[in-house]
Protein backbone atom coordinates (compact mmCIF):
# COMPACT_ATOMS: atom_id res chain seq x y z
CA UNK A 1 0.00 0.00 0.00
CA UNK A 2 2.83 2.73 0.91
CA UNK A 3 4.88 2.04 -2.52
CA UNK A 4 1.66 2.59 -4.41
CA UNK A 5 1.01 5.63 -2.37
CA UNK A 6 4.59 6.26 -3.42
CA UNK A 7 3.81 5.75 -7.12
CA UNK A 8 0.94 7.97 -6.97
CA UNK A 9 2.68 10.55 -5.11
CA UNK A 10 5.68 10.39 -7.46
CA UNK A 11 2.90 10.55 -10.31
CA UNK A 12 1.63 13.57 -9.35
CA UNK A 13 4.70 15.53 -9.06
CA UNK A 14 5.60 14.50 -12.43
CA UNK A 15 2.47 15.83 -13.78
CA UNK A 16 1.36 19.07 -11.60
CA UNK A 17 1.13 22.39 -13.65
CA UNK A 18 3.79 24.50 -13.44
CA UNK A 19 3.29 28.09 -11.52
CA UNK A 20 1.55 30.24 -14.00
CA UNK A 21 4.10 32.56 -14.32
CA UNK A 22 6.29 30.03 -15.61
CA UNK A 23 3.69 28.47 -17.78
CA UNK A 24 3.40 32.17 -19.20
CA UNK A 25 7.03 32.42 -19.52
CA UNK A 26 7.40 29.57 -21.72
CA UNK A 27 4.59 30.03 -23.94
CA UNK A 28 6.02 34.24 -24.67
CA UNK A 29 8.87 32.02 -25.41
CA UNK A 30 10.36 31.39 -28.79
CA UNK A 31 13.09 29.34 -29.93
CA UNK A 32 16.18 31.31 -30.20
CA UNK A 33 17.94 30.86 -33.65
CA UNK A 34 21.21 32.29 -33.02
CA UNK A 35 22.36 31.55 -36.33
CA UNK A 36 19.85 34.41 -37.40
CA UNK A 37 21.58 36.81 -35.32
CA UNK A 38 23.76 39.32 -37.20
CA UNK A 39 25.93 39.77 -34.11
CA UNK A 40 26.48 36.02 -34.39
CA UNK A 41 26.54 35.96 -38.35
CA UNK A 42 29.55 38.42 -37.76
CA UNK A 43 31.42 36.55 -34.62
CA UNK A 44 31.16 33.50 -36.35
CA UNK A 45 31.92 35.29 -39.91
CA UNK A 46 28.81 32.59 -40.81
CA UNK A 47 28.71 32.47 -44.57
CA UNK A 48 25.06 32.48 -46.21
CA UNK A 49 25.59 28.48 -46.72
CA UNK A 50 26.23 27.91 -43.15
CA UNK A 51 23.73 29.86 -42.13
CA UNK A 52 21.15 28.49 -44.61
CA UNK A 53 22.02 24.89 -43.47
CA UNK A 54 21.46 25.52 -40.08
CA UNK A 55 17.64 26.87 -40.66
CA UNK A 56 17.41 23.37 -42.71
CA UNK A 57 18.48 21.10 -40.17
CA UNK A 58 16.31 23.12 -37.42
CA UNK A 59 13.36 22.99 -39.89
CA UNK A 60 13.63 19.86 -40.33
CA UNK A 61 14.27 19.24 -36.52
CA UNK A 62 11.29 21.04 -35.78
CA UNK A 63 8.34 18.52 -37.02
CA UNK A 64 9.04 15.83 -34.88
CA UNK A 65 9.42 17.91 -31.78
CA UNK A 66 6.17 19.89 -31.96
CA UNK A 67 4.66 15.68 -32.77
CA UNK A 68 6.54 14.23 -29.50
CA UNK A 69 5.71 17.12 -27.55
CA UNK A 70 2.36 16.79 -28.32
CA UNK A 71 2.56 12.75 -27.30
CA UNK A 72 4.18 13.91 -24.57
CA UNK A 73 1.26 15.90 -23.26
CA UNK A 74 -0.99 13.00 -24.28
CA UNK A 75 0.64 10.82 -22.31
CA UNK A 76 0.28 12.31 -19.58
CA UNK A 77 -2.96 13.17 -19.41
CA UNK A 78 -3.49 9.65 -19.82
CA UNK A 79 -1.46 9.32 -16.47
CA UNK A 80 -3.83 11.72 -14.68
CA UNK A 81 -6.85 9.74 -15.84
CA UNK A 82 -5.32 6.20 -14.37
CA UNK A 83 -3.79 7.63 -11.21
CA UNK A 84 -7.72 9.57 -10.70
CA UNK A 85 -8.72 6.35 -10.87
CA UNK A 86 -8.39 4.26 -8.04
CA UNK A 87 -9.46 0.42 -9.26
CA UNK A 88 -6.26 0.86 -11.55
CA UNK A 89 -3.71 -1.65 -11.24
CA UNK A 90 0.23 -0.50 -10.07
CA UNK A 91 1.76 -1.85 -12.96
CA UNK A 92 -0.56 -0.09 -15.47
CA UNK A 93 0.55 3.45 -13.30
CA UNK A 94 4.11 2.13 -13.85
CA UNK A 95 3.65 0.95 -17.56
CA UNK A 96 2.30 4.87 -18.46
CA UNK A 97 5.20 6.35 -16.91
CA UNK A 98 6.96 4.32 -18.69
CA UNK A 99 5.93 5.45 -21.73
CA UNK A 100 6.25 9.20 -20.65
CA UNK A 101 9.96 8.80 -20.01
CA UNK A 102 10.47 7.06 -23.32
CA UNK A 103 8.92 10.06 -25.12
CA UNK A 104 10.72 12.63 -23.52
CA UNK A 105 13.84 10.43 -24.02
CA UNK A 106 12.72 10.73 -27.31
CA UNK A 107 12.45 14.31 -27.43
CA UNK A 108 16.12 15.04 -25.83
CA UNK A 109 17.21 12.70 -28.15
CA UNK A 110 16.04 14.67 -31.08
CA UNK A 111 17.54 17.71 -29.99
CA UNK A 112 20.58 16.12 -29.14
CA UNK A 113 21.28 15.39 -32.88
CA UNK A 114 19.75 18.55 -33.98
CA UNK A 115 22.86 19.96 -32.06
CA UNK A 116 25.33 17.71 -33.46
CA UNK A 117 24.23 18.04 -36.71
CA UNK A 118 24.65 21.99 -36.33
CA UNK A 119 28.10 21.50 -34.82
CA UNK A 120 29.06 19.41 -37.79
CA UNK A 121 28.21 22.97 -39.93
CA UNK A 122 30.97 25.01 -38.03
CA UNK A 123 34.47 25.03 -38.55
CA UNK A 124 36.99 24.48 -35.28
CA UNK A 125 37.28 27.93 -35.05
CA UNK A 126 33.58 28.95 -35.19
CA UNK A 127 32.54 25.89 -33.02
CA UNK A 128 35.01 27.48 -30.17
CA UNK A 129 34.14 30.90 -30.79
CA UNK A 130 30.19 29.50 -30.23
CA UNK A 131 31.05 28.37 -26.90
CA UNK A 132 33.04 31.20 -26.08
CA UNK A 133 30.16 33.86 -26.68
CA UNK A 134 27.41 31.00 -25.21
CA UNK A 135 29.82 30.99 -21.86
CA UNK A 136 29.50 34.80 -21.35
CA UNK A 137 25.87 35.20 -22.17
CA UNK A 138 23.86 35.20 -18.67
CA UNK A 139 20.93 33.75 -19.85
CA UNK A 140 22.91 30.38 -20.60
CA UNK A 141 24.53 30.61 -17.63
CA UNK A 142 20.92 30.65 -15.27
CA UNK A 143 19.34 28.47 -17.16
CA UNK A 144 21.00 25.16 -15.95
CA UNK A 145 21.13 23.90 -19.54
CA UNK A 146 24.11 23.15 -20.96
CA UNK A 147 24.29 22.85 -24.81
CA UNK A 148 26.83 21.86 -27.05
CA UNK A 149 27.11 24.53 -29.80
Amino acid sequence: MMRWLGVVLFSLVLTAPAAPSAEANEQDRRPHRWWQSDEIKAILELTAEQAAALENIYRRTLPKQRASMRHLKTEEATLSELIADTSVDEFKIIAQVDRIEATRSEIRKTRTLMVIRMYRVLNTSQRSTLKSWRAQEPHEQNSGRTQPC
